[in-house]
């Protein structure tokens, strides 16, 4: 891992600085502005005991500032059991960044995180540094400050809960005068955050990449799915059609499971697609679940992916000819994205 500098004076110039200014709408805390030493404690004060409720949002448009109050600022919201937010236009770099993770579910849901995002959101890391030019400013001077900062911010990721520690690091590393905007479905699910809003339009390519994907879920990280997942066929005419492509996939023809087929044949085709698929699938009859056939290799037997997906979820089926096996899960719609392909 690569060292980086702490940072412990504001992004911006002091003379156009000026302190994170909180202003209460609703259930929306508009935070906006640098985070300067002060923050934190005028956040608990003034802030914290009007959180009542589960809606309770810290909405951010900030260009960052200090990073130790930008911790402590996360902790406060963490403590309040207060959601965060970078709406569609607006930007939460650096310190903030960082302030950003403290998001947290209210009440019985206090032990999940809640940090939300709308595309077009600017949320950025970047490698901490000193504002002065000729040294490093330490929090301690006794303490290596690669270690210091390493140790401060994995520790405070740990308690915020939810963060890919290594995707943090990674980001972190990001040059000081670059910035890291985090806009692929793999960022977003490293730190915890939800995407909120108005949906994306899906891919053209979409049933492959959730197919592909949940190959890759099946297999593991330490192997590639890319060329077991063969390329997205047209979906199914109707449920009839489903049903005799889901069967000859699941139970060949030449397996030896006629009395099994016989019996799916003469179910209701909804009902026969349901079994098949080891849980309620609620294919719509007018837009059935999409095929994607696969290629068996390396200890996987599977012979088709069938994927379905609306504004709330993606459904895919993983069907094996040989264990006669669907594998069956539901994620949320950025299933249907590459992982690694920026959104926005």
């Amino acid at each position: 891992m690569k060292s980086f500098l702490l940072v412990l004076v504001l992004c911006l110039p002091p003379t156009l600085a000026r302190a994170m200014d909180f202003r209460i709408e609703g259930e929306t805390i508009h935070a906006s502005g640098t985070i300067e030493k002060g923050d934190a404690d005028r956040f608990a004060a003034t802030v914290a005991p009007r959180i009542d409720g589960p809606l309770f949002t810290v909405s951010f448009d900030s260009p960052g500032g200090s990073l130790l109050e930008g911790m402590r600022l996360g902790e406060a919201i963490h403590a309040a059991f207060a959601g965060t937010l970078v709406e569609r236009g607006r930007s939460c770099l650096s310190a903030c960044a960082i302030a950003f993770l403290g998001g947290k579910a209210f009440g019985t849901y206090a032990h999940q995180v809640r940090r939300e995002i709308e595309p077009g959101a600017r949320l950025g890391y970047h490698g901490f540094f000193s504002g002065r030019e000729d040294q490093v400013e330490l929090v301690n001077e006794v303490l290596d400050q690669s270690r210091l900062v390493n140790a401060l911010l994995l520790d405070y990721a740990t308690r915020m809960r939810g963060i890919d520690g290594g995707l943090l690091s990674e980001l972190l590393t990001t040059a000081p005068a670059a910035m890291e905007m985090i806009d692929t479905p793999a960022e977003i699910a490293g730190l915890g955050i939800t995407l909120v809003g108005d949906p994306l339009p899906l891919p053209e390519d979409w049933p492959a990449i959730a197919c592909r994907n949940a190959v890759q879920r099946m297999i593991g990280a330490f192997a590639d799915a890319g060329p077991l997942v063969g390329t997205a066929e047209n979906a199914a005419a109707s449920l009839e059609a489903l049903r005799r492509t889901m069967l000859d996939d699941k139970y060949p023809a030449e397996g030896g499971a006629g009395d099994l087929r016989a019996a799916l044949a003469g179910l209701d085709p909804a009902d026969a697609v349901d079994l098949m698929a080891g849980e309620p699938v609620y294919a719509d009859p007018d837009d059935p679940p999409r095929r994607v056939a696969l290629n068996r290799g390396g200890g996987f037997l599977g012979n088709a992916c069938y994927a379905m997906a609306d504004a709330s979820v993606v459904t895919t089926i993983v069907v094996d000819g040989i264990d006669h096996k669907a594998t069956f899960r539901q994620d949320d719609p950025l299933f249907a994205f590459d992982p690694h392909r920026p959104l926005w």
